[in-house]
């Protein structure tokens, strides 16, 4: 018997955990998707400037992040699509997702 059809039936007998089963798809979902944001952070900024330059910014506002990463965009275009740009500007924003990329000095 495959997972799935494991899971499914432990789903059927027991539809009260449902909603914990689908509260930790949606948890894990949001931190594959840091740890993505992350990675591609690492992936494209590392080549003009170490993450050291993320560590000194101490604000955490949305749109001063998304300006900041769209004149690195305007700097080297092929550096983001839209959908990344906003990802990344929403990643950095957040003070606890920002110290996960940052170098420690």
């Amino acid at each position: 018997m495959k997972m799935t059809e494991k899971a499914i039936r432990v789903l059927r007998s027991r539809p009260h955990a449902v909603p914990a089963f689908l509260t930790i798809l949606v948890l894990l979902s949001c931190f594959a998707g840091a740890q993505d944001t992350g990675s591609l952070i690492f992936e494209r900024c590392q080549d003009c400037h170490e993450m050291d330059k993320i560590c000194l910014v101490s604000g955490n506002d949305a749109q001063w992040w998304q300006t900041t990463v769209l004149r690195m965009v305007e700097y080297k275009s092929e550096l983001l699509s839209a959908d990344e740009t906003a990802a990344v500007s929403a990643f950095l924003a957040d003070p606890q997702k920002r110290a996960s990329v940052c170098t420690p000095k």
